[in-house]
């Protein structure tokens, strides 16, 4: 950066990663078409089942994701309350997409840790990496 900060190995992979989860987001709808049964934007534990809830929401989240991205990327102070709502939305999701699930292929122990371990250290890890280190904000 112009003022000597720098982003740090952390903050430019979880930037990027958040980037990569934009285009999924956006692309939802062809992800979907492919495989609708288990393809599909998922929020707040709800899987959109149509064509056109999936063109509407994928990108919707896809914005609002593409937004967190690039405030990490830039290293924007306003991006610290963002992370925090969505470090509580990530495992509200979950929780409630889980809680929700009826069909019978429920995903193995092993995987749903995993998962976890992932999304939550992700997003709750980066709100914590940015509360105990506002410096790294412009």
């Amino acid at each position: 950066m112009a003022d000597g900060r720098t982003r740090g190995p952390f903050l430019t992979s979880m930037a990027m990663l958040l980037g990569l989860l934009t285009v999924s987001n956006f692309t939802k709808v062809f992800q979907h078409q492919s495989d609708p049964k288990t393809l599909g934007i998922v929020v707040f534990g709800t899987r959109f089942e149509s064509v056109l809830a999936n063109a509407i929401v994928g990108p919707a989240m896809g914005i609002v994701v593409g937004t967190y991205a690039y405030g990490l990327w830039m290293q924007r102070r306003w991006v610290a309350p963002l992370s925090i709502v969505y470090a509580f939305y990530v495992p509200a999701n979950i929780a409630l997409f889980w809680y929700r699930q009826t069909d019978p292929d429920v995903p193995s122990l092993a995987f749903i840790v995993g998962y976890l371990a992932i999304a939550l250290g992700g997003s709750i890890g980066t709100a914590l990496y940015l509360a105990y280190h506002p410096e790294k904000l412009d």
